[in-house]
């Protein structure tokens, strides 16, 4: 291939370049249960913290770099993409120097044996997602948050409610002891002002709640 100026490219130049600028690797891997690795961009060692060359030449076990308990939605995945010839997207745990970390894995099947027509080798990318998933992480705990709030905004309308019954009542009994009851009435006026006053700032709580579910899209 040639570039518009006329000089060649060398495509393995640009997947060396675009490794080098992702929070990941790509890679080419064997169709073998181990997913053992035949070529990986300079990303690798920066994730998985292991010599890329040694992993390559030594045909070393990729699978055994995911987390055991998602080995078996990461087979599942790769199996249903190369039966129906297209591909995958699996999010997994993968074993790095600061322990498991969460990956986004997209990939398919290439080069088919010309004779049994099947598959020979996995190319794809892996991209570091552990920052996305904090934060999803921290969504869900916001909406948890927000739940918990809406709770208990629920039961601060309820003691208002309360407190302006009290109130009520209070005015007719200080009514009926007529100026004996006159500082009762004050206490009275003031229980309905704060139940007043108490609900008003509530909505305008509950409003900012309404717009900040909508965000976290409980």
């Amino acid at each position: 291939m040639s570039s518009s100026s006329g000089a060649p490219i060398d495509l393995g130049d640009y997947a060396l370049s675009i490794g080098a600028r992702i929070d990941g690797f790509l890679y080419r891997g064997l169709n073998s249960d181990d997913y053992a690795m035949v070529w990986v961009s300079n990303g690798f060692e920066a994730l998985t913290g292991l010599d890329a060359r040694r992993f390559v030449d030594t045909r070393a076990a990729f699978s055994d770099l995911i987390h055991p308990e998602d080995v078996a939605a990461v087979n599942a995945a790769v199996a249903e993409a190369l039966a129906t010839q297209g591909r995958w997207q699996i999010s997994y745990r993968l074993k790095t120097p600061g322990g498991w970390r969460f990956v986004h894995e997209t990939g398919g099947g290439c080069a088919a044996d010309p004779d049994t027509g099947e598959v020979q080798y996995l190319d794809g990318i892996i991209l570091d997602s552990s920052r996305l998933t904090d934060l999803a992480e921290r969504l869900d705990s916001g909406r948890e948050s927000v739940t918990l709030m809406h709770a208990a905004i629920t039961e601060i309308f309820a003691t208002l409610k309360t407190l302006r019954l009290l109130a009520l009542n209070a005015r007719i009994e200080a009514a009926r002891a007529a100026e004996h009851g006159a500082g009762f009435n004050v206490v009275a006026q003031e229980m309905s002002a704060l139940s007043a006053t108490g609900e008003s700032v509530m909505k305008r709580i509950e409003t900012e709640l309404s717009r900040l579910t909508d965000v976290v899209k409980i």
